[in-house]
């Protein structure tokens, strides 16, 4: 037992023991190999991912052997542990998970609020590998789907995980509310405790990450009922999650439709701009939905610290067909569609209208006769919209679709963009068939084919990270 303590308790050593049993990803082992072989004492660090600010302690430039430097947490991390920072903020979280048990002071420095920020400014920078999220209503279980393409090859892998519940609740269904946000999902569940009948106006909202397993409970808004759960955002400046969700004005239905209510989140061990104490983090109203119809098809998109809505107008003549809310300073605001850009049916299609968030852009997916064109807003000031990609129509008389109700395909019933990967479109038709679609040469390349349920799931684009929610 002794030779095992000394083993791990030399940092030298322990890094060669990574090497050894679990592979490194070829980032981690160059980093190695140039800061064994450099003795050079002007070698000036690396620079940190993008949206972090130096480490404190740090002067830049300074060479990483002479001096060391505090984390967020008041640690002390040294050379050594600075080069395992590089190393390990470049792996994924499944096997960062398992760095954890090696000794405590690696937990701790896994564990560090400035290491999961390193991470998660590095894990959406490698372009061969898209993961997918869902959950089915009837299963209690998260299906991630990994997409890696290299060298003309691609490899899907599926991992099924199962979150960590709280043990007094039994559920009787669930459903995946929006797409995930900074590795975070949002999920509604119908529940019961002890031998209780489920309430339908009582629902358990969760927030989990898939990677780590960790969950949330959101207590619940004592003062409504039969809340409509939109789904989550985040505030950059504030580093907060900030769950959504409409209550129906049933009694003033013409001066507004909905209340607006927020749950603010925040991130273990990361003060926020707002700190609140946890009695203080509670439901809060932000004001009253503009007087427009929510359009069913069309779930919340968060792009950027901004939700969005498609609407109906209450007026023939207006093209205000999105509502936007910013979570920073919760306010309401409308996103004009210039005419002179869009079809003159687009007052009658708005039903047929999809928002989704295309490389950090707001786009609208819209069926133009025999094509869905799709658009992105690139000014939000002067709402200048330019039209991004058209997917034609005759991809869906191609032979791979002939088993496949093509009328319901035209309507826009079974076909959704899901997300971008390389300037191809990924697509789901049927809800079974994955494919890429170029629209450059107007070419589709079929990825896998998943049976979902189109009542049941929920799909969306997941960056994994280490992010641990908490009130």
């Amino acid at each position: 037992m002794g030779m095992w303590t000394c083993f791990f308790h030399s940092q030298r050593f322990a890094i060669q023991f990574i090497l050894l049993i679990f592979p490194l990803s070829y980032y981690g082992i160059k980093i190695l190999m140039e800061k064994t072989k450099s003795s050079d004492p002007s070698h000036a660090m690396e620079k940190p991912p993008e949206g972090e600010s130096r480490p404190e302690g740090r002067p830049e430039g300074r060479p990483e052997g002479e001096c060391s430097y505090r984390t967020s947490s008041g640690s002390i991390v040294s050379s050594n542990e600075d080069l395992m920072v590089n190393i390990f903020s470049r792996l994924p979280v499944k096997a960062i998970s398992r760095f954890k048990c090696v000794c405590k002071q690696w937990n701790i420095l896994i564990s560090d609020p400035y290491f999961v920020r390193a991470h998660q400014g590095r894990a959406p920078q490698d372009p061969n590998i898209m993961k997918l999220v869902w959950m089915r209503g009837d299963e209690s279980m998260i299906t991630v789907c990994s997409i890696e393409e290299k060298e003309e090859k691609k490899k899907v892998t599926f991992d099924l995980i199962r979150p960590k519940f709280p043990n007094d609740y039994k559920f009787v269904c669930n459903w995946m509310i929006g797409r995930p946000c900074n590795g975070l999902i949002c999920s509604e569940y119908l529940y019961y405790k002890d031998n209780d009948v489920a309430d339908p106006s009582r629902c358990l909202i969760l927030l989990c990450n898939p990677a780590t397993q960790d969950t949330l409970v959101i207590p619940e808004n004592k003062d409504r009922k039969y809340p409509w759960l939109q789904g989550i955002g985040f505030c950059s400046s504030s580093n907060e999650f900030k769950v959504v969700c409409l209550f129906q004005r049933l009694e003033d239905r013409w001066e507004g439709f909905f209340e607006c209510h927020l749950f603010p989140v925040g991130q273990r061990g990361v003060t926020g701009a707002h700190p609140w104490e946890p009695s203080c983090r509670s439901w809060r109203q932000v004001g009253n939905f503009p007087s427009y119809r929510i359009c069913n098809t069309s779930d919340m998109c968060h792009v950027n610290g901004i939700a969005h809505w498609i609407v109906e107008s209450l007026s023939v003549s207006s093209f205000e067909f999105i509502v936007s809310l910013d979570l920073e300073l919760e306010e309401f605001k409308k996103v004009v569609l210039c005419p002179e850009h869009w079809p003159v049916n687009v007052r009658r299609c708005w039903m047929d209208m999809n928002l989704i968030e295309l490389g950090g852009e707001l786009c609208v997916v819209f069926r133009n006769c025999d094509a869905w064109d799709i658009w992105a807003l690139k000014d939000y000031t002067n709402s200048i919209w330019s039209k991004e990609y058209q997917i034609n129509g005759y991809i869906l008389r191609y032979p791979l679709f002939d088993d496949l109700d093509i009328a319901s395909i035209r309507d826009g019933e079974d076909f959704k963009v899901v997300g971008i990967q390389r300037r191809r479109l990924l697509l789901i038709i049927n809800d079974k068939i994955f494919c890429y679609y170029d629209s450059r040469n107007n070419s589709f390349e079929v990825i896998m084919e998943v049976h979902l349920d189109s009542k049941a799931y929920k799909l969306g684009p997941y960056v994994e990270n280490l992010v641990i929610p908490t009130i």
